[in-house]
């Protein structure tokens, strides 16, 4: 016999998961540790999270400057890879799976450079979000020196008689 909230409750699958690979977790900012716990609870077997950033605001009732803020420090932090626009793989030493063997293949398939628990993970995501600053800033100096072409002529609609 089920209860009435088990009736109505949908079913999620169960996965299998190591998530050892947060001992290598750099400090992020709490807004990015947030928005891990959450992708780490919306993804599908292999760690694909398919959300856009507005819907994952909604999820942890944030706006979605905040994820677009903490996003970044995900990536530099290599637990997150942007696949495409609402598509997002993390890393498969965090990433659930349907079985062990599963994560065990993905993690041997792994390039030793991309491994967290190789080399100093800390220094090497504090090397990666500099140079995302760095690109940051040299967009908003290009744009600043006026390498965007505003418009500034305004077109006049003709009457239609």
């Amino acid at each position: 016999m089920t209860s009435a909230a088990e009736e109505w409750m949908p079913r999620r699958q169960v996965l299998w998961g190591s998530f050892n690979g947060l001992a290598y977790v750099p400090r992020l900012p709490p807004t990015a540790y947030t928005l891990l716990l959450h992708m780490m609870t919306e993804q599908e077997p292999g760690g694909l999270v398919v959300a856009t950033h507005d819907e994952l605001a909604v999820g942890l009732a944030m706006e979605r400057g905040m994820i677009s803020r903490a996003m970044p420090h995900l990536v530099a932090a290599r637990l997150v890879t942007v696949v495409r626009r609402g598509r997002f793989q993390l890393h498969p030493m965090i990433a659930a799976f349907n079985d062990l063997r599963e994560q065990q293949r993905a993690i041997k398939a792994l390039p030793n450079d991309m491994r967290l628990d190789a080399g100093d993970f800390e220094d090497e995501y504090e090397r990666r979000f500099q140079l995302h600053l760095d690109e940051k800033a040299r967009k908003a100096e290009a744009k600043a020196k006026g390498n965007v072409t505003p418009i500034t002529k305004q077109t006049r609609l003709k009457r239609v008689r």
